[in-house]
């Protein structure tokens, strides 16, 4: 029975030897550092590609749809189904001009549209606060410098400016076209 024993160690002695120095060696052997991942790559995505316009301070996102024909009802009102409209001829952001922006106050319930309200709130519009517009994927700030009314015949905030502005029409009181509030904004 010893010998038995004995023949048994013969083959399992070198086989614990071996399972032992393995162990020793991985416990001992020292692991490599853990290498830093590579940092990631970040590529500032424009907020908006096209043409677009934020009003932060009265909750105002919406596209601009440009170079509309300010002339033509039925191609303006077509527009300010899809947001608010450029004024085809004046300047666009970065020009160094007069940007002339429209859109409703208010409109008919069943026209189609989202945007049949979008400056329903622009009277409480105040000198200081801000307004983005995107263009051409480069965002523009404006600060808001003047608000005043005028009479729906007054072309004139329509005309080039010699340096750049925005220039934000609606329809007011809310609900008519009696007169045009307008909202001057420079850049900051």
């Amino acid at each position: 029975m010893k010998r038995k024993i004995l023949k048994s160690l013969k083959y399992l002695l070198p086989i614990l030897l071996i399972i032992i120095t393995v162990g020793i060696f991985g416990l001992v052997r020292k692991k490599p550092a853990p290498v830093a991942p590579p940092p990631p790559i970040t590529k500032t995505i424009p907020a908006y590609a096209d043409f677009h316009l934020l009003i932060p301070s009265l909750s105002v996102n919406t596209p601009v749809i440009p170079d509309v024909n300010g002339s033509d009802k039925d191609a303006y009102f077509k527009a300010l189904q899809g947001g608010v409209a450029h004024f085809q001829g004046t300047a666009k952001p970065g020009e160094g001009s007069n940007i002339f922006i429209f859109g409703h106050s208010s409109y008919y319930i069943w026209d189609p549209g989202k945007y049949k309200d979008i400056f329903a709130h622009l009277e409480e519009i105040k000198v200081g606060d801000e307004i983005d517009l995107w263009y051409q994927s480069k965002e523009y700030k404006y600060i808001v410098t003047e608000t005043k009314v005028v009479d729906p015949s007054n072309v004139d905030v329509l005309k080039p400016t010699p340096t750049e502005q925005l220039t934000l029409m609606t329809c007011v009181p809310v609900g008519t076209d009696e007169s045009r509030l307008i909202v001057i904004a420079k850049p900051i």
